[in-house]
C-alpha cells in the first residue's frame, strides 16, 4: 500500500508543479520559428463524505486523482508530429475497507504525418498504454488482475490520417500491428489479456510458463478532437479508438472511448467529468456465474479540484 502512496504523491506533485511553474503563462508555449507547439494541463480532483450518526446509511469516504496531459506538436511546411503523454492515478478511502483504486493509466502517442492533397496525410502512429500499481477485484486484496506492464498494449499503425485544423484528426489504418504484453508471469500463466496460458501436467505440476507476448494484426481507427475550449471556460478532449484483429475473429471490434469535460471557474478552480469505456473480446471478466467472458468496461468521475492549462 506504500507503494500506491509513492506513486499518487509522485504523481500529484508533478500535476502541481506544472500547474505552479506555467501559473503565469497565457497559452501554449511557442518555440522558435513557431514550429514547435507545448501544451497541456495538469489537475488535482478531491471529493468527500462525511457521516455521523445518519440514519439514511452510508459510510465516509474520501478521494483523490492526479492527472497530467501534455502534448507537443510541430508543424512545417507538409510535414506534422504530434506527441502526446497522459498519465493519471486516483485512490478512495471508503470507510474502514482501506484503499481502492479507482484510476491508473499511462498513454504515450506519437505520430507524424507528409502532407498528401489538403487536409491528408500519409501517417504513422507509435502508441503504448499501460498502468502504474496491482490491480485487484476488491475485497480480494490476494490475488491481482492486472499490474504494472500488465498489460502494456503497443500500436504500430501505417494510414491516412484527416486534418482538417488543429483540433481534430481521423487516423485509418488498414496495416496495424498490436502487441499485448503481459509481465506479471502468474497473469500470462492464467492467459490473461489473451496470451496463451500456461501447461499443465496430469498431476498438477507446471509444464510450460504461459507466453507473455501476443502478437495481431489487424486495422485500425483513431478519431480524437481536442483542446477545444467554448468561451475560454468549458474544455473538450474526446478519443475513439477501434481495431479489428484480421487473424481472430475480426467482427469483434475492441474499443476504447474517453470523454474529458472541464469547466474552469477560475484559472485554477474546475469542475471535471471523465468518461472512458472499453471492450476487448480478449479481456475476460469473470461474471456472476463463474464463466469468463468480455464485457463493456466503463469508468465515470465528476468532481471537483485544481487544474491548470497551458
Amino acid at each position: 500500500m506504500k507503494r500506491f502512496f509513492v506513486r499518487v504523491s509522485i504523481l500529484a506533485a508533478a500535476a502541481t508543479l506544472f500547474a505552479v511553474g506555467y501559473a503565469q503563462a497565457a497559452g501554449p508555449v511557442v518555440w522558435g520559428d513557431s514550429a514547435w507547439l507545448f501544451s497541456g494541463n495538469a489537475s488535482l480532483t478531491f471529493s468527500q463524505v462525511a457521516l455521523s450518526n445518519w440514519v439514511a446509511g452510508g459510510q465516509n469516504s474520501l478521494s483523490g486523482e492526479a492527472g497530467l496531459f501534455l502534448a507537443l506538436d510541430y508543424a512545417k511546411g507538409r510535414n506534422a508530429w504530434n506527441t502526446t503523454l497522459d498519465m493519471g492515478y486516483g485512490l478512495t478511502q471508503l470507510g474502514d475497507e482501506g484503499l481502492v483504486k479507482h484510476l491508473d493509466k499511462f498513454e504515450f502517442a506519437s505520430k507524424y504525418g507528409y502532407q498528401a492533397y489538403k487536409a491528408w496525410y500519409y501517417s504513422a502512429l507509435f502508441s503504448l498504454k499501460s498502468q502504474f500499481a496491482p490491480g485487484y477485484k476488491y475485497p480480494d486484496r490476494q490475488h491481482v488482475i492486472s499490474d504494472f506492464l500488465s498489460p502494456l498494449y503497443g500500436v504500430l499503425a501505417l494510414g491516412a490520417d484527416y486534418k482538417p485544423d488543429e483540433h481534430f484528426s481521423l487516423m485509418l489504418s488498414p496495416l496495424t500491428g498490436r502487441m499485448v504484453y503481459v509481465r506479471n508471469q502468474e497473469l500470462a500463466d492464467a492467459g490473461a489479456f489473451g496470451v496463451k496460458k500456461a501447461e499443465w501436467n496430469p498431476d498438477g505440476t507446471l509444464k510450460l510458463h504461459g507466453e507473455n507476448v501476443l502478437w495481431e494484426f489487424g486495422g485500425f481507427v483513431k478519431a480524437e478532437y481536442r483542446n477545444v475550449y467554448l468561451d475560454g471556460l468549458l474544455g473538450l478532449n474526446t478519443k475513439l479508438e477501434l481495431f479489428s484483429n484480421y487473424l481472430n475473429k475480426p467482427k469483434n471490434v475492441d474499443v476504447n472511448y474517453d470523454l474529458m469535460l472541464d469547466y474552469h471557474f477560475t484559472s485554477a478552480l474546475t469542475m471535471k467529468f471523465q468518461l472512458t469505456l472499453i471492450y476487448d473480446d480478449d479481456m475476460k471478466i469473470k461474471q456472476d456465474d463463474g464463466h469468463m467472458s468480455p464485457k463493456l468496461q466503463v469508468r465515470e468521475m465528476f468532481g471537483v479540484g485544481l487544474a491548470y492549462r497551458f
